[in-house]
């Protein structure tokens, strides 16, 4: 990646509809030289898909921010969990981390008597886990799939 990829992927993030002629313009290239950056860039998995974002207006429920810990740590435990969660239309977000816990998850529920029917369901039943806690989100302060681009140095 280069100083127009970077500066490309920027302005996607921002806003994908944008035109390759318009970008083109915000980044001194040829509309034709976008459109080949950004299909090099979509076929190499750097860019892996473009998605409407819907206003807090639009949304309805609650978020709820899950810690995860398992009772032992494997391999085996960690990928069914991983599957899981992906088949999972509630779960947003799922990350493996380090420390104290062995996951986070954002999880949307459509209030909190529904998050505790899917907590049940879906992490109390669940052997493997040893514990799991619950934060509400009151309101968001900032939100974003926003990812800086970095110069990798070069």
């Amino acid at each position: 990646m280069d100083a127009f990829d970077r500066k490309l992927l920027d302005l996607v993030q921002q806003d994908c509809s944008l035109s390759h002629g318009e970008l083109g313009r915000r980044v001194s290239l040829s509309a034709s030289a976008v459109r080949r950056r950004l299909a090099a860039m979509k076929a190499s998995g750097i860019i892996v898909g473009e998605v409407a974002l819907v206003s807090s207006q639009g949304q309805t429920g609650i978020t709820v921010i899950v810690s995860v810990t398992f009772h032992q740590e494997t391999v085996e435990g960690y990928d069914a969990f991983r599957a899981r969660m992906l088949a999972d239309a509630r779960v947003l977000q799922c990350y493996s981390v380090a420390g104290q816990f062995d996951f986070m998850l954002v999880v949307a529920a459509r209030d909190p008597a529904d998050y505790e029917q899917w907590g049940e369901r879906v992490l109390m039943a669940d052997p493997v886990i040893r514990r799991f806690d619950s934060f509400v989100a009151w309101s968001t302060t900032k939100f974003t799939t926003r990812r800086p681009v970095f110069d990798q140095g070069l």
